[in-house]
């Protein structure tokens, strides 16, 4: 038993660590500006001893994973130079510049640095740039394209959250206008990657398996489009975020 435990730690400590890096530096400042956030970009090198200490020692450590999933997070090669030509000169790898989504640089890191020091580095960035509380206004990413959302679910690690509608349909308006512009709701939905789908569609209905029903629908799905669990009808605000609650201890 207690080998089993100590088994259970060690992988939960490595889901912990895991950061989610984005394709590119226009995805990430695209992706910070529609979610409010500050961007973390990281110049290293191939050949660079120290960035893979920076990376494997510092930023996959559980405490500094846990603050850096409120970033959005981007990675350049030193070698790449037509990238490093919208970046300041460095001086050095690896070099970490912290910036707003309107690519001011809040802080700049050179070379490596402890867990210690690098928390201390992540306060000063908050002070600059206080990240979004839980009482801000938040606001929900509906994507409109199925490719694009089952795209960037398989990149973040996330789950899809596909509402079928109609522009037709009072209770759909209605529960926009209730449950869905509640902020624990929000808040909730935001841990999916959000997918609207107009019942009139025809095109869109046959590429995802059951969506057919009564509307307004959700649809929970895996990454890979596996349907996962699905609620039909008008809910009102406290019926869906008991439901949404339940959802989220389950998957």
């Amino acid at each position: 038993m207690k080998k089993l435990w100590i088994i259970l730690l060690v992988v939960s400590g490595l889901f912990s660590s895991e950061l989610v890096w984005q394709g590119d530096i226009n995805t990430a400042f695209e992706k910070a500006a529609k979610e409010h956030k500050t961007v973390m970009l990281m110049v290293e090198s191939s050949h660079c001893r120290w960035c893979r200490k920076m990376k494997e020692r510092t930023l996959k450590n559980p405490k500094v994973a846990k603050r850096l999933n409120s970033y959005v997070l981007a990675k350049v090669m030193e070698e790449d130079e037509s990238a490093l030509k919208s970046l300041p000169v460095i001086h050095g790898v690896p070099t970490i510049f912290f910036m707003g989504a309107d690519k001011k640089i809040l802080e700049t890191v050179v070379g490596y640095f402890d867990v210690g020091d690098f928390m201390s580095y992540l306060d000063d960035v908050e002070k600059k740039a206080p990240l979004k509380k839980k009482g801000d206004i938040v606001t929900l990413n509906w994507k409109h394209t199925i490719d694009k959302a089952f795209s960037e679910a398989k990149s973040e690690h996330k789950k899809v959250m596909v509402l079928v509608e109609d522009e037709h349909c009072r209770w759909c308006k209605k529960m926009k206008a209730g449950a869905l512009s509640d902020k624990r709701v929000k808040e909730k939905l935001s841990a999916y990657v959000l997918l609207k789908i107009d019942r009139a569609d025809q095109q869109s209905m046959e590429a995802l398996s059951g969506l057919r029903g009564p509307i307004p629908s959700f649809h929970l799905m895996s990454a890979d489009r596996h349907p996962l669990d699905k609620l039909a009808g008008y809910y009102d605000t406290a019926d869906f975020l008991e439901y949404l609650t339940e959802l989220a201890e389950e998957y």
